[in-house]
């Protein structure tokens, strides 16, 4: 209910808590039934409680004016606040002048930035045409090494139809000249040997027939004399005719082997050339050529030595 002691008991309450976080204890009996309140034995003990914590209370508000203090001496401080705001003038001037200098760096950030973006952006650009020009450059060479390997590979295998063409030919041409060369030899030889036969049965019978006559008839042995001295010249005649059939078979075989010098010769031409195209294909072809050209050179050989013999020989077993 609202009274005069309950409205005084709420201003003291509220006095008491803007006053401080202490809150007296109410004393015994000083609420009566109903909440009533003695407001004079409650005085009493606020003031008793406010007493004991005035020399607190007066530390504390001591402090506070000390501090006070010592704010109005640092306010009205002249020099204190010259140097102070010179202070903060320089502070301010620093961070401007910090800012600047942040603002120029950031700037000339900036402008690194840009050019180092155009930089990029050309060089992306001029990559991006020399990837252009390499793939073109690329398509182009390939295209090239393409028609360089079908070249190449028409080019061998022209070369290779060549040079079985040219052992063909060589075999061929070897072949003929050995048959040719084996013909002629043959027959020089065969001809020497008969001819070679055939003198030496005539001047044997001829001498025969001399010796028996001379032994028949020794008083005409004169004339059994130039008998046998015209036999002997008939058989330097005959003889004479075998060297002359034997400088032809010389000559046969010089004529065969000027054939077979150039047949060396070509074959050595043909070798060259095809070396040079195909050095390792020929190489069969060139020890075949060789083989049969030591084979002709050995039976020229032997038409050589069948012909000395002839020169050594011509008359057999002589008179």
């Amino acid at each position: 209910m609202h009274n005069k002691g309950n409205a005084w008991k709420e201003r003291r309450r509220l006095a008491t808590v803007g006053a401080g976080p202490a809150k007296p204890a109410e004393p015994p009996g000083a609420a009566g039934d109903g909440g009533v309140t003695a407001p004079v034995s409650m005085a009493r003990a606020t003031l008793g409680v406010q007493l004991e914590e005035l020399p607190r209370r007066l530390e504390e508000l001591r402090g506070f004016l000390e501090a006070v203090t010592e704010s109005v001496t640092s306010v009205t401080d002249v020099e204190a606040a010259a140097a102070e705001v010179d202070q903060a003038h320089a502070e301010a001037l620093a961070k401007v002048a910090e800012a600047d200098r942040l603002r120029g760096d950031e700037e000339r950030r900036r402008r690194e930035a840009e050019a180092r973006a155009t930089e990029h952006q050309q060089a992306r650009e001029e990559a991006d045409a020399a990837a252009e020009d390499a793939y073109a450059e690329l398509a182009r060479i390939q295209t090239e090494a393409a028609a360089a390997v079908e070249d190449a590979a028409s080019r061998e295998r022209e070369a290779r139809a060549e040079l079985e063409r040219i052992q063909a030919d060589s075999a061929e041409k070897i072949a003929a000249a050995e048959n040719d060369a084996s013909r002629r030899i043959g027959a020089a030889q065969e001809e020497a040997r008969k001819t070679i036969e055939e003198i030496r049965g005539r001047t044997a019978t001829e001498i025969a027939e001399v010796k028996a006559s001379a032994a028949q008839q020794v008083d005409a042995a004169q004339e059994a004399a130039a008998e046998a001295q015209v036999a002997q010249t008939r058989a330097e005649t005959q003889t004479a005719a075998a060297q002359t059939s034997a400088q032809e078979a010389r000559e046969d075989v010089d004529r065969l082997r000027g054939e077979l010098a150039d047949l060396r010769t070509e074959v050595r031409t043909d070798r060259e050339q095809a070396r040079a195209d195909h050095a390792a294909q020929l190489a069969e072809a060139r020890q075949s050529a060789s083989e049969r050209v030591d084979a002709l050179t050995t039976a020229l050989r032997a038409a050589e030595q069948t012909i000395e013999e002839l020169r050594r020989h011509p008359g057999g077993g002589g008179v």
